[in-house]
């Protein structure tokens, strides 16, 4: 029995052999660790300025203004810790304008702090480093108008009831200042390109709180407005402000969308506008849809675009899918995408679309893209890839977009611990023009490299805005460039 061999069953491997086999294993094993070490670690390194948080705060409770003003100020002050949008001049100049406001901290209240937080980050001079909610009527009080740019000036679209007789009138002055000076005197709360920061000034040229904060206003409840009425005769007009709704606000407010009485924002029972009793033109039929779509012609689709975000019941792509499967069954030749309302969201949500589009046109087919100063963030993504893959058929009609194709986006947002203030910060770049470059991949976002195109300029090709004329008759003349266009060229 003990001679007997026992076939298929081996013995204990040689000791000599078990040491190298185990060395094996492991050099294998630190030889795959080196590798994902070598994937991983520059990935985490790229990705990490991104997808960093802001700084927690951890403050006790305070017990006067001082103190909550100063606690917030500390918050704040980690802003450059976050967004990568401040030069080293600007993170300087940003550290010296909170010293200046530490100094009468305990003098300002939340508009004065708001006020005060506006202008140190708005020397990033970046459209989305911003402080968030400087909107008369919400969280900071308001006088009974409301107010809108137009190619001809600045005019009152909305008011109470009380106040209709200023309807349609033009605004000359707000405290003594003529429009063009007030507009240049709200510029340094603002970063990013010029016509951005005039894009909000209706927010804040109806507050007179904000507006004393910012040393333009007397009164914190009284603003007096030079008014050139809608039947020609002009006056001085003291308004007085009601407090505006308790709860802050964590995101912009657009002026422009009370363009359409149909929108709601900041106006409440007994409001009038001045299109009430006109015939909307089709571009404010639906301000509160993110996406609709008609046809104004057989062969012309017409889809307006108001945010990039998912909605119920259908989230944007796949409504987005719908639209074009529904266009190609039909004779389309030619398309209009309208974002002129539209102040971004999630890119990657138009990203499929934005390529398909032009491909469902005939090669003679126009495609028509209209902007203006509130096509921002990822409408200007979106603008650009459209215009990048529609190529020589796309035609931009309207007014400048409301930033730089150059901008830093993303990131996200805090709120200053005690005043509730929101601050928007920002972590990626982003190059809409050129596209970014592997020499950049430090800084830009980094799906770009996935979805962004080198689309060149994208300035109107056909340059239109609306007066106050045009706008209080109901028409669109942006829409009404896009059908000359087509009907010259339906004639050749």
């Amino acid at each position: 029995m003990g001679n007997e061999t026992q076939i298929g069953k081996e013995g204990p491997a040689p000791r000599g052999k078990r040491f190298w086999r185990r060395r094996g294993v492991r050099i294998a094993s630190i030889a795959l660790a080196a590798l994902l070490f070598l994937l991983v670690a520059p990935l985490a390194a790229i990705l990490y300025p991104t997808l960093k948080s802001y700084p927690r705060s951890d403050f006790p409770a305070a017990t006067s203004q001082l103190e909550r003003n100063r606690q917030d100020l500390a918050h704040l002050r980690r802003l450059i810790e976050v967004d990568r949008s401040f030069s080293p001049t600007a993170q300087a100049a940003f550290a010296a304008a909170l010293e200046v406001i530490e100094q009468r901290a305990g003098d300002l209240d939340r508009a004065g702090l708001a006020i005060a937080a506006a202008k140190a980050v708005a020397l990033a001079d970046n459209g989305h480093t911003s402080v968030v909610g400087l909107v008369g009527g919400h969280s900071f009080n308001a006088v009974p108008i409301r107010l809108g740019w137009f190619a001809d000036g600045l005019f009152v679209i909305a008011t109470t009831g009380e106040q209709s007789h200023l309807l349609g009138g033009e605004i000359l002055e707000v405290n003594g200042r003529a429009t063009e000076a007030f507009v240049d005197a709200l510029r340094p709360y603002f970063g990013g390109p010029a016509n951005l920061a005039k894009e909000f000034v209706p927010n804040v040229a109806i507050s007179p709180e904000l507006l004393h904060a910012a040393g333009l206003a007397e009164s914190p409840q009284e603003s007096a407005y030079f008014i050139r009425r809608a039947d020609g005769s002009a006056a001085q007009i003291a308004l007085v402000a009601t407090p505006g709704a308790p709860e802050p606000l964590n995101a912009h407010v657009w002026p422009r969308r009370d363009f359409s009485p149909l929108s709601q924002t900041g106006r409440g029972a007994g409001w009038r506008h001045v299109l009430d009793d006109v015939t909307l033109p089709a571009y404010l039929t639906r301000p509160d849809a993110n996406v609709w779509h008609h046809y104004p012609l057989p062969d012309l689709l017409y889809i307006q675009i108001n945010r990039i975000r998912d909605a119920t019941p259908e989230d944007l792509s796949q409504g987005l899918v719908k639209v074009l499967d529904e266009a190609e069954k039909k004779p389309i030749r030619n398309a209009v995408v309208d974002l002129r309302f539209n102040n971004g969201g999630n890119y990657e949500l138009t990203a499929d679309f934005s390529r398909r589009l032009p491909a469902i046109l005939p090669p003679e087919g126009r495609l028509f893209v209209l902007t203006s100063a509130n096509t921002f963030s990822a409408a200007i993504s979106t603008a650009a890839r459209l215009k990048y893959f529609g190529g020589p058929r796309t035609v931009l009609v309207g007014e400048p977009i409301g930033d730089r194709l150059q901008f830093w986006g993303e990131g996200g947002r805090t709120v200053l611990p005690n005043s509730k203030i929101t601050i928007r910060y920002s972590t990626a770049y982003h190059d809409w023009e050129h596209g970014c470059s592997l020499s950049e991949i430090r800084t830009c976002f980094l799906l770009n490299y996935v979805y962004d195109v080198p689309a060149g300029p994208l300035q109107p090709d056909v340059a239109r805005s609306t007066s106050f004329a045009d706008y209080a008759a109901g028409t669109d003349p942006a829409m009404a460039a896009v059908m000359k266009i087509l009907m010259v060229g339906n004639a050749d």
